[in-house]
């Protein structure tokens, strides 16, 4: 079934379905989206979490029930697909279409694609996740639509803003919901249990880091590494979570992506002197090496979810030092 995404926290609240696709033009939205099913697949004993990145070589055969070897107690696993601008392909498309066909009780899947086509979504795979599990799709935030987020993330985080405030950090923000939601944290760190009116909204920007998330995602496409670590560090010192610092890192990395399969930066928008320095990095940059950075953006999603034993701001600066 379709829902959009009030509904949705409603329906989880009851029980929660064995397939979910997430559609949206934001990484943040389909993180928010996934996470809390995640916390509460955990809850109900899905313990053990597997991510995989689509691309052109992706192996379908983990979806194959007669692939996998359960132990003797049964073991749940969550399985989460991430798809970044493509959708799964024409074996990906039967192998979806097939384990939808007979869903195993003991996998609860989440399928995420990012800036996928409209036409691309409503595909004979997406109806069949659709048909035997939950589907969500994000409405793309606008400038107009922006000050609605805030108010309803802000709630989020037990904040109270200002209709004034609200305004002005969406102005000040233009519209980038990872700039938006680091504000509203540190809005929530600077005044707990406060109303955020005009005047506190001006003091947090007026008393901005010397670094923010953009400093990091510039220093790291440009290879500066004792630069990009310094950032880290500061930005983990003033409370910045890491969420937030690997979604910065894994979106330059999912860039570089596509400008190596694509050939070119034009379907990523961004300043001249961005595209310029991310086409510089993609020269220089393997398949190889983009290839283990997916895998190691994973393996930090899951330990900064808890279902891994591995510090997640450790993984995140050796992900930093050996891209």
């Amino acid at each position: 079934m379709k829902l959009n995404r009030d509904r949705f926290f409603q329906e989880t609240e009851k029980k929660i379905d064995s397939i979910y696709s997430f559609f949206a033009d934001e990484s943040i939205q389909i993180t928010e989206l996934s996470d809390h099913v995640i916390k509460l697949a955990k809850a109900e004993g899905f313990e053990e979490k597997q991510t995989f990145i689509v691309s052109k070589d992706t192996d379908w055969s983990f979806l194959e029930t007669s692939n996998e070897n359960f132990d003797l107690f049964g073991a749940k696993k969550i399985i989460e697909v991430k798809m970044i601008g493509t959708g799964p392909g024409n074996k990906g498309s039967k192998a979806i279409k097939e384990y939808c066909s007979q869903p195993d009780e003991n996998k609860l899947l989440i399928f995420s694609a990012e800036k996928l086509e409209r036409k691309v979504q409503s595909s004979a795979w997406a109806k069949s996740l659709e048909d035997k599990g939950t589907s969500v799709v994000e409405i793309p935030i606008n400038l107009s639509s922006m000050p609605k987020w805030i108010e309803k993330r802000a709630l989020d985080l037990n904040l109270e803003i200002d209709k004034d405030a609200i305004n002005l950090l969406s102005e000040k923000t233009e519209g980038n919901l990872l700039a938006t939601t680091q504000e509203l944290m540190k809005l929530a760190l600077l005044f707990p249990l406060k109303r955020i009116d005009l005047q506190m909204i001006e003091k947090s920007i007026s008393n901005a880091s010397t670094y923010g998330i953009f400093d990091l995602s510039n220093a790291f496409i440009s290879g500066d590494k004792k630069r990009t670590i310094k950032i880290i560090e500061v930005l983990k010192s003033e409370g910045t979570q890491p969420p937030l610092i690997l979604w910065a890192l894994s979106k330059e990395i999912y860039n570089l992506y596509k400008v190596i399969e694509e050939g070119s930066s034009k379907s990523i928008w961004g300043p001249r002197h961005y595209l310029d320095q991310l086409s510089k990095r993609a020269q220089k940059t393997s398949r190889a090496k983009i290839k283990k950075s997916l895998k190691d953006i994973a393996e930090i999603d899951t330990a900064i979810k808890g279902l891994s034993e591995k510090n997640p701001w450790h993984s995140i600066r050796e992900l930093a030092l050996n891209f």
